[in-house]
């Protein structure tokens, strides 16, 4: 009794903090889920609360991490919403089927990331300039795809290039709006960047947005009227309880519609799971640790197989929602349980206040947060180097240019050829007669190695192949070095010491045919050029 009391001052103010942070976040995170779900996905709002309810609970149970957070998420709502729209019409029952089936062959297919060691390990290809261009081409698609439901007007499902939607919704903006929409737009907007202007309420932004305007859709239909303004509002939620079980479409008649979403799911399993390692390596660098990135996939993985029985949308890890949590100083598997049950009751006991919030201010937080996902800070390293910049452009122009199946194609390929880039262009400087290679000699390298190795001969008669710094030597390269030796057209310097060394040695001495005699005269002869060097 006397250790439980003597605990209390410490265990207190920690509960305290976390319950508090707990709070911002489900009170941040309620809009923002119910926006992902109708406006990006084409959904019932009670898909993003679930996902932010049960989805938050799943992640923290699943992954001991520290700083892991899941949650719904803007990019692959959004990809739910395309890669359904041209398949049936949203919020429909056939188009709610598909969405649950589609989330669970995303679930099914990171689970396969997970069990298949060397799909995992393709994941560590994806660096910051492919991630980067992916987020911020998807923040200026969402800005593009939100314009129709901002403007009061349906959702332009016939056309996927999203330029063109960019184009044809600013005309049908312009030329059809309703105005009354705009103005509620506009007033969530300009009250939600102004906010964010203050230090205090940064946060509280995107909530206090919505309040304005709802608070003026509000006060607009008790003066015109609903009929004249004809907003649309948020559903009633007062049929959402604890749970909402729901099933996917697995039947013979559905099977042509479940073949064609099958892309639209591996872009979506994709996009989670680079989402959730570049967010994961992210929080690592910010705070000096370390977290392996396959725990949050696995979470993910696992969260997103149950959760189309639970009628929610898909999540993955939130770099901002991790950081949000950290700098508060929350304790992150706590803070996600606390904000999922808060926003559990804040569902069981405010349905009838949220029901009246209106799409259109749905529709100026995905501008908002859209608009955050274009960060110039994060941009801005990428131009000072070529290739990366090379790299970031593609990715961003492919979301504009390509759908998002397209894109994420190619920022995988972009991971995969800039890794091999950066393998077979070695450092090779060429001092004297020394010939010094950092970096790899393999199949790949080689014919630039021998290129810059062919180049040297020409200008000097005795050229020395220091490969003190080579990380990786394969057959071929092996098979090189020896042909070389053989052919006494090249001396070598090693300076490494160890097996691996060795056995480069022993394996070059074997494919040169080296009598004993012959190999013992060179090696003294290469020790007298290393010495001389």
């Amino acid at each position: 009794m006397n250790a439980i009391t003597s605990a209390l001052p410490r265990v207190l103010p920690a509960l305290r903090r976390n319950l508090l942070v707990g709070l911002t976040l489900a009170v941040v995170t309620l809009p923002q889920a119910i926006a992902f779900s109708t406006t990006l996905a084409g959904l019932p709002p009670h898909f993003g609360i679930y996902a932010a309810i049960w989805g938050v609970l799943f992640t923290a149970m699943l992954n001991p991490s520290r700083v892991f957070s899941g949650g719904p998420n803007t990019t692959m709502s959004a990809a739910i919403g395309v890669t359904l729209l041209p398949v049936a019409p949203p919020f429909g029952a056939d188009y709610i089927g598909l969405a649950l089936t589609l989330i669970l062959l995303a679930g099914l297919i990171q689970l396969l990331f997970v069990l298949i060691r060397p799909l995992g390990r393709m994941l560590d290809l994806i660096n910051e300039p492919i991630i980067n261009g992916l987020i911020c081409g998807i923040g200026l698609f969402l800005i593009f795809k939100s314009l129709t439901t901002f403007a009061g007007l349906p959702i332009n499902t016939e056309v996927e290039w999203p330029l063109w939607i960019a184009w044809q919704s600013f005309q049908a903006v312009l030329e059809i709006g309703n105005l009354y929409a705009i103005q509620i737009g506009l007033i969530t907007l300009i009250t939600s960047l102004v906010v964010r202007q203050i230090a205090t309420l940064r946060n509280w932004a995107i909530l206090i947005g919505v309040a304005a305007g709802t608070a003026y859709s509000a006060w607009l239909n008790a003066t015109v009227g609903l009929q004249n303004t004809m907003i649309e509002q948020i559903a009633n939620l007062s049929s959402v309880g604890f749970v909402f079980p729901s099933l996917p479409v697995f039947n013979q008649e559905a099977m042509p519609d479940i073949i064609s979403i099958l892309p639209g799911a591996v872009t979506l399993a994709l996009l989670g799971l680079f989402q959730t390692v570049a967010a994961m390596r992210r929080m690592n660098r910010k705070i000096g640790g370390y977290t392996d990135s396959r725990k949050g996939i696995l979470a993910d993985a696992v969260s997103n197989c149950l959760l189309p029985f639970l009628s929610s949308l898909p999540t993955c890890a939130s770099f901002n929602r991790m950081w949000l949590v950290y700098s508060m100083g929350g304790q992150s598997r706590l803070t996600s349980v606390s904000s999922a049950l808060i926003l559990l009751l804040m569902v069981l006991f405010l349905a009838d206040l949220i029901a009246i919030i209106p799409m259109p201010a749905m529709a100026a937080i995905i501008m908002v947060v859209g608009a955050n996902m274009i960060n110039w800070e994060d941009i801005k390293p990428h131009f000072t180097d070529r290739r990366e910049a090379v790299v970031f452009t593609a990715s961003f122009l492919s979301v504009l240019f390509l759908d998002l199946f397209g894109a994420v194609v190619v920022g995988s390929v972009l991971a995969i050829a800039y890794s091999k880039w950066e393998q077979a262009h070695p450092d090779i400087s060429l001092r004297g007669n020394v010939l010094k290679i950092r970096g790899n000699i393999y199949y790949g390298s080689l014919p630039v190695i021998e290129s810059t190795y062919h180049g040297a001969i020409a200008r000097v008669e005795d050229v020395i192949i220091d490969f003190s710094e080579c990380y990786y030597i394969d057959e071929e390269g092996i098979r090189w070095l020896a042909a070389l030796k053989e052919g006494q057209k090249a001396a070598f310097v090693d300076r490494r010491s160890g097996e691996d060394r060795r056995e480069v040695e022993a394996a070059a001495r074997e494919r040169g045919g080296d009598r004993p005699g012959e190999s013992r005269r060179r090696r003294a002869q290469d020790r007298r050029r290393r010495t001389a060097i």
